[in-house]
């Protein structure tokens, strides 16, 4: 060929950048070849649902009385008797145990199926509501959210022997399979379970009410014990809440009568603590 046709053929092979076969394995720009055959034998990636862990606190406070307990959907199993507030401090003032109150409960009792309960009564004056938060490692659930439920019993405690202590546990149990039946007087109760979207309970009737936050000093409601970043309290976006009847009435303003079916029955499952 001469030392010019060879010096030419090299110059070409430059330009081309190809003299012979070509090895993909030096051109790492080259698109992959994807096997896009299906492989049965390959497990779909799924993300696990959170599961609520860890004890579980709760700082709570009602106008104007409450008992705490919890168990599982049924029963209550363990119980603390509340009394009726005396003063407007006994609700709103600092520090807990004041007004708003703690609770912690083990985590061993607030398995997959637990349930915590607040049962209200109120003097049938002025204004009504409970609110605080449930925490634990998951998550926090603030008064007010859709994973609350309540149910109207329609037994007036307002007055009465046990006007300051409440009902007892038998009472409150009594009303609990009532409430899950969905069997109670629609004539004097919610007949069942509610939340803000309605029933929860075949046939129960109303809504969980939800008020304002614990943020504004104006409103309906003082500020309860406020949480700050070096002491427990109420978080201020925590809400009010009570029961709604449907009627027109502000559930946060007592009506003289009984209009708002107390004694109230509120619940939370502990497994939706979770965010």
């Amino acid at each position: 060929m001469g030392k010019l046709g060879s010096l030419l053929l090299a110059a070409t092979c430059v330009t081309w950048a190809a003299c012979g076969p070509t090895d993909r394995r030096a051109t790492p720009d080259a698109p992959a070849i994807l096997d896009a055959r299906p492989r049965p034998d390959a497990p779909p990636v799924i993300d696990a649902p959170p599961v609520a862990s860890g004890p579980v606190h709760v700082v709570i406070t009602t106008d104007n009385a409450y008992s705490f307990g919890y168990g599982d959907q049924a029963t209550i199993t363990t119980f603390t008797q509340g009394t009726r507030a005396g003063t407007a401090g006994d609700i709103f003032n600092c520090p807990l145990g004041v007004g708003p109150e703690a609770y912690d409960i083990p985590a061993a009792s607030a398995p997959d199926g637990a349930f915590l309960y607040i049962v209200t009564w109120d003097d049938l004056a002025v204004t009504q509501g409970v609110i605080g938060q449930f925490t634990r490692d998951t998550g926090t659930v603030l008064t007010g959210d859709s994973r609350f439920e309540v149910c109207g019993t329609g037994l007036d405690f307002s007055t009465g022997p046990a006007a300051q202590t409440g009902p007892d546990l038998a009472t409150i149990n009594a009303q609990i399979a009532i409430c899950n039946a969905g069997t109670g007087d629609p004539t004097t109760t919610t007949r069942g379970w509610v939340n803000t979207a309605g029933a929860t309970t075949a046939g129960a009737l109303g809504t969980l009410a939800v008020g304002e936050a614990n943020d504004d000093p104006s409103g309906t409601f003082p500020i309860a014990c406020a949480q700050t970043p070096t002491s427990d309290g109420v978080r201020s976006d925590a809400h009010w809440m009570w029961y709604d009847p449907g009627t027109g009435a502000d559930p946060f303003h007592a009506t003289g009568v009984n209009t708002f079916k107390a004694f109230l029955i509120f619940r939370l499952a502990a497994a939706v603590i979770i965010q």
